[in-house]
């Protein structure tokens, strides 16, 4: 496949009176062409960070201090505000997480919908009425027509955010960055935004970027997960590897911590807090909460250790330089 964004040991960092705190410190993967690949990691991990920079987002006291964002050829992080003002909405788009907020109160679904479409190809009247039309039935609202006089407060959460990918889409972008796109939203609802990201992939072969703190949604929806905390890719590998050959210690708990219909079980919690990235470990920035922490986890950041060819962890466990002693 070929990759249609590329980060190269991105880092950003936010330089705040009491220090600085890495929050993405040097993570490097790739979005294919008609793919989706879920960005994984608990609140502070620098997943939407990451998600911030690709979008030209990180305002001060923020600043990408390091590496490559690389779409389509072109190093994003050279290019000026004006050009990437240009890319955003028509090559790479983004919706977030609350839709209320970010939706306008005063003004109708069709108001809000038809200024990105005259944003992008400068029609109006009829012709915008009917491209928003179509925008509303791509993503599966019923009777679009009517919805175009409505206001946001007349809408459910779950056809607000249809609003808002339909919003995302007026500019036909060749990457969708959905953040949290179901959080706050019911289970049956988040069913179906998630499946319309998938139709999405399937109808114009969008690629996109899932962030989301809860591994259980993109089992059925990610060709490939990437797993973050502590600012670092902790684990990267295909869907199917990371949910039945997981290796990370951090990884293993995050599926431990979904619940399972078919079960019983008490859900096993991930013990301690997240770490503070102003005074981050040396080692592994796992390691205060890990079970499985040995010595060498506490004074030396683990490398990438290559499982498979799509399968990458970062864990003193499956190094060899490791003490096979202290494995035990």
């Amino acid at each position: 496949m070929e990759s249609l964004l590329e980060i190269k040991n991105l880092k950003v960092s936010f330089f705040t009176p009491s220090g600085e705190v890495k929050a993405v410190n040097d993570i490097s993967f790739a979005l294919e062409k008609g793919e989706i690949i879920g960005i994984v990691g608990e609140s502070g991990s620098g997943k939407s960070v990451s998600s911030n920079a690709v979008m030209g987002l990180i305002e001060r006291p923020g600043r990408v201090v390091g590496g490559t964002i690389t779409y389509n050829g072109t190093n994003l992080l050279e290019l000026s505000n004006e050009e990437r003002r240009k890319l955003r909405g028509k090559e790479i788009s983004m919706i977030f997480q609350d839709p209320m907020t970010s939706l306008n109160p005063i003004y109708t679904i069709g108001t809000q919908l038809k200024e990105a479409i005259n944003l992008y190809y400068g029609i109006k009247g009829k012709k915008a009425d009917e491209k928003a039309i179509e925008l509303l039935k791509l993503v599966s609202i019923n009777e679009p027509a009517r919805r175009l006089n409505q206001y946001p407060f007349e809408l459910s959460g779950g056809m607000r955010q249809r609003v808002m990918i339909a919003m995302a889409l007026a500019g036909n972008p060749k990457i969708l960055i959905a953040d949290e796109p179901t959080t706050a939203l019911d289970v049956t609802i988040q069913a179906q935004i998630l499946e319309i990201i998938k139709e999405l992939k399937a109808k114009i072969h969008m690629s996109v970027m899932l962030i989301t703190h809860d591994l259980g949604i993109v089992a059925d929806v990610a060709d490939k997960v990437v797993v973050m905390y502590g600012g670092k890719i902790v684990e990267s590998a295909s869907s199917e590897e990371i949910f039945y050959q997981p290796k990370h210690p951090y990884t293993l708990g995050l599926l431990n911590s979904i619940p399972k219909l078919d079960s019983d079980e008490r859900l096993i919690p991930i013990e301690g807090t997240p770490i503070d990235l102003l005074n981050a470990p040396a080692g592994c920035p796992f390691s205060q909460r890990c079970i499985k922490c040995m010595k060498v986890c506490l004074k030396h950041l683990p490398p990438y250790t290559q499982i498979t060819d799509d399968h990458k962890v970062a864990c003193w466990l499956f190094d060899e330089r490791a003490d096979a002693k202290e494995r035990t």
